[in-house]
């Protein structure tokens, strides 16, 4: 199974500091343990996802630091970041957890048929987990392996699944595959 880089928000944008477009944050908890500068982090700005580079960050105590970006260089430029969210798009580990029970809510598509529907729980069945999907009102158990489960993206919310023919219509009076 595949699993998506996710947006996680870092940091807010307080105030200007000092000046020379010198920005002041305030960090949130997944603010990542080390700084690579290499990488941009991002702002929404009139709907685009506009990218900054890091000149210089330096932390200055509990959930605080100070930032400069390449082409802020003056409080005029820095300041249209004041009150904006900071954030990058994490990778996902090699060993990254996914926890269905955290994605209720999400929708689930069979690439199959098709038909999609939204989780609403999980069971966790020694050696046979199960998520809970309500494919328009008919709860299906849906066993979570990688044979059946081809990606999920937690941006977008959505789990891709190749169901084995006939799942659906188990649980169903109806004849789904027709």
């Amino acid at each position: 199974m595949e699993r998506e880089y996710s947006k996680e928000v870092i940091a807010k944008v307080t105030k200007l500091f000092g000046g020379e477009g010198l920005l002041s944050l305030k960090l949130s908890a997944y603010f990542p343990d080390q700084v690579n500068i290499e990488e941009p982090w991002f702002v929404e700005i009139d709907g685009l996802e506009v990218p900054l580079f890091i000149s210089s960050f330096k932390p200055t105590g509990n959930a605080k630091a100070v930032v400069s970006f390449d082409d802020l260089d003056n409080d005029r430029r820095a300041s249209e970041l004041i009150g904006r969210d900071i954030y990058i798009y994490a990778e996902p580990d090699i060993d990254d957890e996914l926890y269905w029970e955290d994605m209720e809510g999400y929708t689930l598509i069979d690439l199959v048929s098709g038909m999609s529907g939204t989780i609403e729980g999980f069971r966790d069945y020694t050696d046979n987990p199960l998520v809970e999907v309500d494919f328009s009102g008919v709860e299906v158990l849906v066993p979570v392996s990688d044979e059946i489960i081809v990606s999920v993206d937690d941006r977008a919310r959505i789990v891709e699944a190749n169901l084995p023919e006939g799942l659906i219509n188990l649980y169903s009076d109806n004849d789904y595959d027709q």
